[in-house]
């Protein structure tokens, strides 16, 4: 077992036909142990109305797939220059790449930070530095509901994967019949300057101010490139909306000129949750269930377990794809030390469960807390 700091976790979100050959590029890269979990990404259709105006309700999903990999933070900006200049990521459509600051991870042998890459890029890309990531998780079906919100105030495109919920059903008595288990999770990555609104409406349109309804959080991001083609429909414009905001973006040297558009919007007063950061708890496939609850003896409030593949090197030069559990719980920081400890008393990090657990911060929160 190994604890790290100052590591970077580098996500590529990508569309589900050219993730076979993003694979094989950080592999000649010498990055050869990969998480990837399956989702789609959510744009506004074509509208048949007025002006071309998108048909409310409607929306377009591609396949995409969304791939990780831990990197020491000083090899940050080397990796994600090569993917997004092989990518062209920088190109609306394209898809999206970020670096997530873990403040935390306590991993088995198996797992791998990255030190060092078989290339080094002549030229680093241009990345935004005033992004965050905003995830809501939500009840199956209902994540159509949170990704509308995102693409009409025009954030950036939404990616939805999938999981199980535990712990927060179980809270709620006979109330638990009525919620399901399964759950959608909607990942965001935006300008920092806007995320409070769309937040805010993501309270108000999701209804997550109400019991099991789900939950809202924000967290920081190193940099990043986001997919701004929120829209299919084509442009009788020389330039899309896309392309024309994307060179605004490279003129003025950042993001900060678009939080004009929804600074007048008034923020209703809400509690939040403060204080706390998110353990991302990787498992072996069949382990998610059993440590969750481990976790949640021990502070956190619920979790919601995915399923994603792993891929790491084997002998001959072989690649294998092994399946893995992936929890994500929202817990208090005073919370970690005891959660880990409670976790490798369970033999979390043995080689038959072979645990990894990745902490990031969380700047505030949102779910619906019973009154005292």
């Amino acid at each position: 077992m190994k604890s790290i700091s100052k590591i970077s976790k580098i996500t590529i979100i990508i569309n589900k036909a050219y993730s076979g050959r993003l694979i094989d590029f950080l592999h000649e890269l010498g990055i050869e142990r990969i998480f990837v979990e399956t989702g789609r990404s959510s744009i506004l259709g074509q509208g048949r109305g007025i002006f071309g105006l998108a048909q409310a309700g409607k929306l377009v999903y591609d396949p995409a797939e969304i791939i990780s990999v831990l990197v020491a933070k000083d090899l940050e900006s080397a990796l994600m220059s090569l993917v997004a200049k092989e990518f062209e990521l920088s190109t609306p459509g394209r898809g999206a790449i970020f670096s997530t600051p873990l403040i935390g991870l306590k991993a088995h042998e198996d797992y791998m930070v990255y030190k060092k890459l078989k290339e080094v890029p002549g030229e680093d890309q241009h990345f935004f530095d005033e992004l965050v990531g905003l995830d809501c998780i939500v009840q199956r079906s209902e994540g159509d509901v949170v990704a509308r919100i995102a693409l009409n105030a025009g954030a950036s495109v939404p990616y939805t994967s999938y999981g199980t919920g535990t712990g927060v059903r179980d809270k709620l008595g006979l109330l638990r019949i009525t919620i399901p288990a399964d759950k959608e999770i909607i990942s965001l990555v935006m300008s920092k300057y806007d995320v409070d609104q769309v937040l805010e409406m993501y309270i108000s349109e999701a209804k997550l101010d109400e019991p099991g309804r789900g939950i809202a959080y924000i967290y920081p991001l190193g940099k990043g490139l986001m997919n701004t083609r929120i829209s299919s429909s084509k442009a009788s414009q020389a330039a899309s909306m896309e392309q024309i905001i994307s060179a605004i973006d490279s003129i003025k040297g950042g993001i900060e000129w678009r939080k004009a558009g929804m600074e007048a919007q008034s923020l209703s007063r809400r509690s939040f949750l403060t204080g706390m950061c998110e353990i991302g708890l990787v498992c072996a496939d069949g382990e998610g269930q059993r440590l969750s609850m481990v976790a949640m003896e021990n502070g956190a409030g619920g979790a919601t377990i995915s399923k994603i593949s792993y891929q790491r090197p084997m002998s001959e030069g072989k690649q294998e794809s092994s399946a893995c559990e992936y929890s994500r719980m929202i817990v208090a920081n005073v919370c970690v030390d005891q959660i880990t400890e409670a976790l490798e008393k369970e033999g979390a990090f043995t080689s038959e469960t072979r645990a990894m657990m990745m902490i990031k911060e969380v700047e505030k929160a949102f779910t619906y807390i019973a009154r005292k």
